[in-house]
């Protein structure tokens, strides 16, 4: 969300050489749609551009909508239509060999599937708007899409919670939308560098500088004009976040209030359920117990809720890249056929293998309890996967409420079946059980040699170290530990006062 308005606004600003009066207001109203509606009421925003698009007269302009169209969808949640839109508009841009728009094009699939968690196939789809854009005779419009390029790869970095990376390549955006020459568009982008760079110092614990580039972020979406949108709400809660972390709650609440306005008005659950979970932190810090337990509750509903719906946008956005997929030539179709032909042939040999007991002398046979199905997997392998699950352990990413086996078999680089028989060998458990295990050691780290966390409530304590209700932290707790929370704090008290 925080990044595909991007990639469409600014053809706006490149189509304004062209003296057609009839094609400037088609643009004047595209962009009048593009900012201002689309942010504050997709659904109408989505009336408005299905209309223009009946009356665009071109392809160009049929691209332009196609792709307003996608960021609409996307800001209501709908992935897999928005990215079949876009699609759409790139078969168009790629007939009209119109470089600038499928460098752009790119660029926002690429946002789409990092945000759903394919984050392979979002940088594959990067990698071709690069190389497309190198096919533009326009250095001007190569420089903002490289700045852009940069904005796209800081997102990538804090998605990997890489956040020194992600500042960096913001820095380098940043130089390039310095030169933006339409004032709106240079400071709405600007805001949009600042809220990140914000965000990433607040990961790192740097509560003044986060609370630095959020003000300036702050300062720039309402120069632009786009101080009620979506973008603008994300800002507000930086600040209120930034400001609880410094434990200055009256500064935290104005900010929060109004992130609060902007998100119940608005379609976008994800915004939602940040600003929802930030709320209810500030209640629980100023010991507010019924404000803390609505927005509490309603952060826990919205979070299930965005979980399963989650799983349907990767649903519908492997459908529609399956889709994207069925468009090209069928040299497409007799690659896979190989491809499929080969994996049997090696699927049928290792049975055969298997059969006579012949294995590779620097490999381990793995067999399932229940179904006789046999992986022959390099101990070299395993190694490597045993070394990048350490690390997943140390970085206490098991903490984010949105991890789930597919987000952490992608870190791992690996796929589902193995990992789950590599979990049960050298973990003996299963994966549900595995990372509930690993945020109760944290907590209870933190109830060892940390004091002040014996006095906090065990719906403080789930929250924060990641899970989505108190009973399932309470169960969890006990599976693991033997005593219930409140028992075991009133032990490490006893114990203390011993």
């Amino acid at each position: 969300m925080r990044f595909l308005l991007l990639l469409l606004i600014p053809f706006f600003v490149f189509s304004q050489t062209n003296t057609n009066s009839q094609s400037q207001k088609f643009d004047s109203i595209y962009y009048g749609i593009a900012v201002n509606v689309s942010s504050e009421n997709p659904i109408k925003a989505k009336y408005l551009a299905d209309s223009l698009l009946v009356y665009s007269s071109n392809d160009k302009q049929r691209i332009k909508i196609l792709m307003l169209i996608a960021d609409v969808l996307d800001k209501q949640e709908k992935k897999g239509e928005s990215i079949l839109k876009a699609l759409d508009a790139l078969e168009i841009s790629k007939k009209e060999r119109d470089y600038i728009w499928q460098s752009r094009i790119y660029g926002f699939l690429s946002s789409q599937y990092r945000s759903i968690g394919f984050i392979d196939k979002g940088r594959s789809f990067l990698n071709e708007g690069v190389e497309v854009s190198n096919q533009i005779n326009d250095k001007r419009k190569v420089l903002k899409y490289k700045a852009m390029i940069n904005h796209e790869l800081a997102e990538y970095a804090f998605e990997e919670k890489d956040y020194y990376k992600a500042i960096d390549y913001l820095q380098l955006a940043m130089i390039s939308y310095e030169k933006e020459e339409d004032p709106s568009f240079k400071n709405f982008v600007k805001a949009n560098v600042e809220e990140l760079i914000g965000r990433s110092f607040l990961c790192l614990g740097k509560k003044n500088l986060a609370i630095t580039h959020f003000s300036r972020a702050n300062i720039l979406i309402n120069k632009s004009g786009s101080g009620n949108s979506l973008h603008a709400a994300l800002i507000y809660q930086g600040l209120g976040d930034s400001f609880l972390h410094k434990k200055k709650c009256d500064s935290a609440i104005i900010y929060l209030n109004r992130a609060l306005g902007i998100s119940e008005k608005s379609d976008n659950e994800n915004l939602k359920e940040k600003v929802y979970g930030s709320v209810s932190k500030y209640y629980a810090k100023v010991n507010v117990l019924d404000s803390f337990i609505v927005f509490s509750n309603k952060y826990h509903g919205i979070l299930s809720k965005n979980s399963n719906h989650k799983k349907q946008m990767i649903n519908s956005a492997y459908n529609a890249l399956q889709v994207g997929i069925s468009t090209n030539n069928n040299l497409y179709y007799i690659i896979i056929v190989i491809i499929v032909f080969l994996i049997l042939f090696f699927v049928f040999f290792g049975k055969i293998m298997a059969m006579f007991g012949i294995t590779n002398d620097n490999s381990i046979l793995i067999t399932d309890d229940n179904k006789v199905r046999d992986f022959v997997i390099s101990q070299k392998t395993e190694i490597e996967l045993l070394e990048r699950l350490k690390e997943f352990e140390a970085s206490n990413n098991f903490l984010d409420k949105d991890i789930s086996l597919p987000t952490l078999i992608g870190q791992l680089n690996t796929n589902t079946r193995y990992f789950r028989q590599f979990l049960k060998k050298n973990r003996d458990t299963d994966y549900n059980d595995y990372i509930n295990e690993l945020r109760i050691r944290y907590i209870l780290d933190k109830l060892k040699t940390d004091n002040k966390y014996l006095t906090y409530k065990i719906s403080y304590l789930a929250d924060e170290c990641g899970f989505s209700s108190h009973s399932k932290f309470s169960a969890s707790f006990k599976n693991v530990t033997g005593y219930t929370p409140s028992d075991f704090i009133r032990k490490i008290k006893c114990d203390n006062y011993a």
